[in-house]
């Protein structure tokens, strides 16, 4: 299984989750933390939506970004977007923290990294950031922009981290 479709996988098995069966761990500011059990183990994430998306007129779907451990398959910082709408075809989507760069591929309505290296490159830069820009390109042509706030990402991670060990 290529790690593009175990990410997909995890996603999808986290958007059709009952709400029941999740475990509320905290809110630190802008994030939320959430467990659930699953098979052998437990899956830990936290998630937030953006302060601000670009262009304003642009009607969409749910748009958050999710950090995700997953102790059954021992996955830890897998980080998510999700856009709202669909992503251009073979798409890039570019998140920028602190002036650093991190390049995701897309499919569907998601981005992802490429790799467990830069997934936890892109978590040190958010633990260290105040704020994440996000920019892609629907399948349409429309240019998006959404900025997060990393204000209280630290403390969400560090409680995933001790619920789902990190």
């Amino acid at each position: 299984m290529t790690r593009k479709s175990i990410f997909l996988a995890v996603i999808l098995a986290i958007w059709a989750l009952p709400a029941a069966a999740q475990e509320w761990i905290g809110t630190f500011e802008d994030w939320n933390a959430f467990e659930y059990a699953e098979g052998g183990g437990k899956v830990c994430y936290i998630s937030s939506t953006p302060l601000d998306m670009s262009p304003k007129h642009v009607v969409r779907g749910d748009v958050f970004m999710q950090v995700v451990n997953n102790t059954d398959d021992d996955t830890k910082n897998v980080v998510n977007i999700a856009a709202g709408y669909i992503y251009q075809d073979n798409g890039v989507v570019v998140a920028t923290i602190n002036a650093v760069e991190f390049r995701m591929f897309t499919a569907g309505d998601g981005a992802w990294n490429l790799s467990t290296d830069n997934d936890n490159e892109m978590v040190n830069a958010m633990i260290r950031g105040a704020e994440m820009v996000i920019a892609g390109e629907s399948s349409r042509g429309t240019q998006t922009t959404d900025t997060y706030s990393l204000l209280g990402f630290t403390a969400a991670h560090g409680a995933m981290n001790e619920a789902c060990g990190g």
